[in-house]
């Protein structure tokens, strides 16, 4: 552990405190973090609030060291109330810290929001902060044992077993739904965000304390709120149906959106009147131009052929260079060389493609150039609209195709709009229903209570109400889930708030996950109950996740007399995550 003193320590508590950290080696052989001296003072009187601040690579916590005075004995510390000190473990009398007080927890609690506002405003995102509490004078006990007061608070006696385990605790509540590690460059921000004097620990003394080393601060909540939707856990609830085709068909059937037979026969239809149209465009230039000059001068530029132009699938004689395919190689291609006319033969278009039986034979008009050699304007019309034809009726096939496809996943739907004709369709619940259940990473979740309010006013407490008395949100859904967590019952409380940008609910997340601030009050505290549904939430654990302007708020706590693990409220929480939140009907 690396320790900073920038300034003369000023309590014999400090001094003693930190004389038994210089003790532990530098790196992570015993610990790796930074015990920076930071005091922390309010009021006029300039009562102590926090001493120290713990950095450790999971995140931050705030310590207060305070020595028991003229008293000896075990401690009993609790989260609310008067601390006692007394022989056993039965009552004694209240503790008595020097400087005042036997309880230091609101104190540290006002420290460690000081610290996290601090933090915010250099754009560090500082995550939850821990509070560890260290004993020092007559200590002989501590109750509970292990020191751990829930919420994030923990107490500990001046000795390395005792500190180790706080140390421990304090790192594991920072580092919860924490997506990142603090780097070297982001301990070395917030050290000087918290205006700590002297100098600040160089990028290998923090490497070799197990900081994983960044040239940039990773820390800033556009960087974290990515990690952090990476890190949360994906949803396992059904994915919403897929929306009709816009297309509509004609009489409510599912087959392809164009028949390929019938675009066939306009195609065909298109060739004979275009054929027909070049006829009589050809005896019109046959009569202006002589037929000999055509011939004389074969490559003289082509007349553009005029879009729709159809023209006859047949041989070209030479006279056009080998590489000249006027644009369309392969299929309709200049033969290679060599190639005699003789060996060509027309190339026919397909049986569905070709035009119906007439009356009588066409025969050409007198001078045109459809079926004579020196015709090349026509032929290449007639292979352009020719290709241009056949690719209009692939891609009506493949569109087909790709209609059929997609009808094939709700066919049943189909089938009953068909058959029913003008029978109104039911659509789907907009959520789910009390009484119904979610499987989340194999939890079975059941709905017992729900509701939903246009407004967060009147539905928070202590620095959230605030928050929303200034930018109130634009909708509330809450909802109370039961489960089990080995065997044991437990219940699972889901805020969803929707504000109105990105940038307000990033703010409120940021406020519900500082210990100390409030929260959205659950439905228990508002008096909701159910069958088997506890009082209060009592010793709840948190998580929470953010998707765009809105924000998931989940806590969890036992709801029956026994408790199990409180490792097991923590994987529930994060669970309670993907559960359904929005829509919940009664």
């Amino acid at each position: 552990m690396l320790i900073l003193t920038p300034t003369p320590l000023q309590t014999a508590a400090e001094r003693a405190f930190f004389a038994e950290l210089a003790g532990w080696e530098t790196g992570s052989g015993v610990r790796g973090a930074v015990m920076a001296s930071l005091p922390v003072t309010e009021g006029p009187m300039q009562r102590r609030q926090s001493d120290a601040v713990l950095f450790v690579p999971e995140g931050v916590a705030v310590v207060r060291v305070v020595e028991v005075e003229r008293q000896s004995g075990v401690v009993t510390a609790a989260a609310e109330g008067a601390w006692t000190i007394g022989p056993g473990d039965g009552p004694g009398e209240v503790l008595q810290l020097a400087g005042g007080g036997s309880n230091p927890l609101d104190g540290l609690m006002r420290s460690g929001m000081h610290a996290a506002v601090t933090l915010r405003k250099a754009g560090i995102e500082p995550g939850r902060i821990a509070r560890l509490t260290v004993l020092t004078g007559s200590v002989t006990g501590l109750l509970p044992a292990d020191g751990d007061l829930g919420e994030g608070d923990q107490v500990a006696l001046l000795e390395p077993g005792s500190l180790q385990l706080g140390v421990a605790r304090a790192a594991r509540h920072a580092g919860t739904d924490n997506p990142r590690l603090w780097t070297t460059a982001d301990v070395r921000a917030g050290i000087e965000a918290l205006g700590m004097a002297g100098r600040v620990p160089t990028v290998e003394e923090l490497n070799g304390e197990g900081f994983p080393y960044s040239p940039y601060v990773l820390r800033r909540p556009d960087l974290l709120t990515p990690a952090a939707l990476n890190a949360a856990p994906r949803r396992t609830t059904a994915a919403a149906p897929a929306p009709a085709p816009q297309a509509r068909r004609a009489g409510g059937e599912g087959g392809p959106l164009v028949d390929p037979a019938a675009a066939a026969r306009i195609a065909a239809a298109a060739v004979q009147a275009q054929e027909a149209a070049e006829r009589r465009d050809d005896a019109y230039s046959s009569a202006a131009v002589p037929a000999a000059e055509a011939a004389a001068a074969p490559d003289a530029p082509r007349p553009q052929a005029r879009p729709g132009d159809t023209m006859a699938l047949v041989h070209e004689p030479g006279g056009r260079p080998a590489e000249d395919t006027g644009g369309l190689g392969g299929l309709f291609g200049t033969p290679e060389a060599g190639a005699g006319p003789a060996e060509q033969r027309p190339r026919e278009l397909p049986p569905e493609l070709r035009p119906r039986p007439q009356a009588g034979p066409l025969r050409p008009a007198s001078g045109s150039s459809a079926t004579t050699p020196g015709g090349g304007s026509s032929r290449r019309r007639q292979v352009l609209l020719v290709a241009a034809a056949l690719a209009v009726v692939a891609l009506l096939t493949v569109v087909g195709v790709l209609a059929l496809t997609e009808d094939d996943g709700d066919a049943g739907t189909t089938t009953v709009g068909a058959t029913a004709g003008a029978a109104p369709t039911s659509s789907a619940p907009p959520g789910p229903v009390l009484g119904s259940t979610a499987v989340v990473n194999g939890t079975t979740f059941t709905l017992q209570a729900a509701e939903e309010h246009g407004t967060c006013n009147g539905h928070a407490y202590d620095a959230v109400a605030g928050f929303f008395a200034n930018s109130d949100c634009t909708d509330l859904d809450r909802a109370l889930w039961s489960a089990e967590v080995d065997g044991l019952p437990a219940v699972v409380s889901v805020a969803r708030v929707t504000m109105p940008d990105a940038a307000s609910a990033q703010a409120l997340r940021s406020l519900t996950d500082t210990d100390g601030s409030g929260n959205v009050s659950d439905l228990l505290r508002e008096g909701v109950r159910y069958d088997g549904a506890p009082e209060r939430l009592s010793s709840a654990q948190y998580a929470s996740s953010q998707q765009g302007s809105t924000v998931t708020i989940v806590e969890t706590s036992w709801a029956g007399p026994q408790t199990g693990a409180t490792s097991g409220l923590d994987a529930l929480a994060s669970a309670g995550l993907s559960l359904p939140g929005e829509g919940v009907t009664n």
